[in-house]
């Protein structure tokens, strides 16, 4: 059973728990981040020195100031008042008549403002709108679109019963939403770096390819060829896996059939010693025999077992735990086994091989009985998950050897020896199906004694 995987360090780095395609992304973002921030900067502290009247809220106090002033003057007077507070993208002017300006709810606050700042009657005109670039014929800001280009304009009634008329232009429309310019190259900075992350993650598709790979034939034994593509080393790395997959699934095939013969060769061999002993007086030596033939019948059995189990992947069929649970339990009684069975009142279906499964309920149900006098099964639906526990009476299994004893011919001494009958293969069968279903098996202790083992294999997708 492969070893869990050790948690992180308290100082690890966080970036260790993503993938390469993860990390490329958190490096490109963080750097135009960056970069933004210190153009942002850069924008706000020059803005501040060479244009200070660029915010919207001065630019108000200028409007206001202007009219302030223009309530003093004479008409020769305000002439060049008004030529001298002309400038680009800020042109006042004087009107007899009141402009036509309907002011919307989003800048009734500015109004407010502007009316505040003139210090003059509670009920003195003021209107703004803003109004599109002169290429659209000056039109009212109906979409978003129309905000590039966009001017403002402002009218404020005076003493004499004229009105100052301002229309302020450039990149007011930037302005009036209090973001600095340099936001527009921000967007299209971040539009260049999505299309970089898709083209990063387009080339670290394979390995995540090669991964997912690799993983499925470590568990199953069962080749699953990548398509090449990429860049040239990883294309070279690609081609290397597909064929050490090729070769490895050959070797595990031809050590499965040279077991394969062994076993049938063997078994006649042992065929015909069974035979010869039972034409044999009865004696203590040919019991003795006896006992040995058939725990060398059981080895060979449990060696074949073994490597059919690590090559044979998990079928696509769908497979009821709870009748395999319940079928086993009914022939151990039968034989005259302490079998208990918990939670098999419904279905439960799992994807794999019948047999197999079989296999790992006749395995963790033979070593309890052998190992502990009794094996209580219980069943249980975890959701998308079930578990299978069989718990035993018997010594348990120290902590120190729970991992050693999935391991081929491995005894946990002096409990479970060769007396008791196997090969010291029952549970390493058990790790190899149960992790080619996609599954896990663990061993814990039983509350009161004994053994739990509990094995966890993942729900057939519903139909």
């Amino acid at each position: 059973m492969s070893a869990p995987s050790e948690a992180p360090a308290p100082g690890a780095r966080p970036l260790r728990r993503f993938g390469i395609a993860a990390r490329l992304a958190l490096i490109v973002i963080g750097a135009l981040v960056a970069v933004q921030v210190l153009m942002l900067a850069a924008y706000i502290t020059e803005r501040q020195r060479a244009a200070p009247l660029g915010p919207f809220v001065p630019m108000l106090q200028r409007i206001a100031a202007l009219a302030q002033l223009m309530d003093h003057l004479t008409p020769e007077q305000r002439t060049l008042a008004l030529k001298a507070a002309s400038a680009p993208g800020f042109s006042p002017g004087y009107v007899t008549a009141r402009p036509q300006i309907d002011t919307p709810r989003l800048l009734a606050f500015a109004a407010r403002r502007v009316r505040q700042l003139t210090d003059g009657p509670a009920d003195r005109y003021v209107a703004l709108a803003l109004i599109g670039a002169e290429r659209r014929g000056g039109a009212a800001i109906e979409r978003l679109s129309d905000l590039r280009g966009a001017r403002l304009r402002v009218a404020v009634g005076l003493a004499d019963g004229g009105y100052l008329e301002v229309l302020a232009g450039g990149d007011l429309a930037v302005r009036l939403l209090g973001v600095p310019v340099g936001l527009i190259a921000g967007i299209l900075g971040f539009l260049v770096a999505a299309a970089a992350l898709l083209l990063v993650l387009r080339e670290t598709r394979p390995l995540s390819d090669l991964a997912e790979a690799v993983d499925r034939f470590g568990a199953r034994l069962e080749p699953l060829q990548v398509r090449e593509r990429g860049a040239t080393d990883v294309k070279a790395v690609i081609r290397a896996v597909n064929a050490m997959q090729a070769r490895i699934a050959e070797l595990v095939r031809m050590r499965t059939l040279v077991l394969g013969a062994i076993s049938h060769d063997l078994r006649t061999y042992l065929t015909r010693l069974r035979l010869r002993l039972e034409l044999m007086p009865a004696s203590g030596q040919v019991a003795k025999a006896e006992a040995d033939l058939a725990g060398m019948q059981a080895l060979v059995d449990d060696a074949l077992a073994f490597a059919r189990a690590s090559f044979t992947p998990a079928s696509g069929e769908r497979v009821d735990l709870a009748a395999l649970a319940l079928a086993e339990a009914e022939a151990r009684r039968a034989e005259g086994g302490r079998v208990s069975l918990s939670g098999a009142d419904a279905p439960l279906q799992v994807e794999g091989a019948r047999g197999t499964l079989a296999r790992v309920l006749a395995n963790l149900v033979g070593n309890a009985l052998a190992y502990g006098g009794c094996a209580d099964i219980t069943l249980d639906d975890l959701g998308d998950r079930v578990a299978l526990k069989v718990e035993d009476r018997g010594p348990g299994i120290p902590v120190a050897e729970r991992a050693s004893v999935f391991e081929p011919f491995y005894r946990v001494e002096p409990s479970r020896n060769r007396d008791s009958g196997g090969a010291g293969l029952g549970l390493t069968i058990v790790r190899q199906i149960v992790e080619g279903h996609r599954g896990t098996v663990a061993i814990s202790d039983r509350a009161g004694g004994g053994a739990c083992l509990t094995v966890i294999l993942p729900k057939a997708a519903e139909s």
